[in-house]
């Protein structure tokens, strides 16, 4: 995690960004995806600059790949999110050539492929028939699941190599994509325990990334922000997994899952700030 002085002027670009899409529409009533925008567009602009600052062609992309989430779906909203499947290509070829801890490599990689989904969402593609909606959900579940999750546990690894840490980070790197996998297999109609399998998989890897957070929280040698931080981080994650257990056991256990949308409203705003934002901001005091 790269930690450099503040440029206030793109950071207030950025931020005044996502507080122009955080605005609802002013007439017809708010979208149903509207709140996965915000987190998808949290995630871009505040999450991954405070994980690694912008230089100034990454803030452009962020900007006008969130200009796009505000216009209608077409050929302007696709090309105007082309440039930050440029960006996160980049650095996920980057992130290759460096060969560093496998989790924070994945977590350069991953989002570049939530980069693609979100431009075939603008575009109004749909990939293999799946609804605009579920394509919406796959480009915010690798720019959350496919960035902080690796990110914090390729941290704590690195931080406290242990057999929790380690087994965090092998569980989550096979977990992301047998989520993704499964929710295809679902799709259809084929292969119906991939999902619950990897879901399961996914949990007990993040659980652990919750643990280790934690465990950070107790630590006396941080300050009592940074503490306060990761406990917010570690508590936030164990909720919002207990939650996606469920959701991934629905085949399963029918009677535990939330619905789709009280799953992104309370499951995705618990990863974006509770888990993302203060685990992010204490790894950052951590590095000061």
């Amino acid at each position: 995690m790269n930690v450099k002085r503040s440029s206030s002027w793109r950071e207030l670009l950025l931020t005044l960004m996502w507080g122009f899409v955080l605005v609802p529409p002013g007439s017809g009533g708010v979208p149903p995806d509207y709140w996965i925008i915000n987190l998808l567009t949290f995630a871009i602009l505040i999450l991954m600059w405070l994980e690694r600052e912008f230089g100034w062609l990454e803030t452009l992309a962020a900007l006008l790949v969130s200009f796009s989430l505000c216009v209608p779906m077409g050929t302007v909203a696709a090309v105007m999110a082309c440039p930050w499947l440029l960006v996160r290509s980049w650095h996920a070829v980057l992130a290759l050539r460096e060969r560093q801890n496998v989790c924070l490599t994945c977590s350069r990689v991953f989002p570049a492929i939530g980069a693609a989904w979100l431009v075939a969402h603008r575009a109004n593609w749909t990939p293999w028939g799946f609804d605009p909606l579920i394509v919406l959900l796959t480009a915010a579940h690798f720019h959350h699941a496919g960035f902080t999750l690796p990110l914090m546990a390729g941290l704590n690894a690195q931080a406290r190599p242990s057999a929790l840490t380690n087994f965090s980070c092998i569980a989550i790197l096979a977990g992301v994509p047998l989520v993704a996998a499964g929710i295809t297999c679902t799709h259809f109609g084929v292969l119906r325990l991939v999902e619950p399998i990897g879901a399961t998989i996914l949990v007990l890897g993040a659980l652990g990334v919750a643990v280790a957070q934690m465990q950070r929280g107790f630590e006396r040698e941080h300050c009592p922000l940074v503490r306060t931080g990761f406990l917010i981080s570690g508590v936030s994650l164990f909720a919002a997994m207990l939650l996606a257990l469920g959701f991934g056991l629905r085949f399963v256990i029918p009677h535990f899952a939330l619905t789709m949308p009280q799953m992104w409203a309370i499951h995705g705003t618990l990863n974006a700030f509770g888990f993302g934002l203060c685990g992010i901001l204490a790894w950052r005091g951590v590095k000061r």
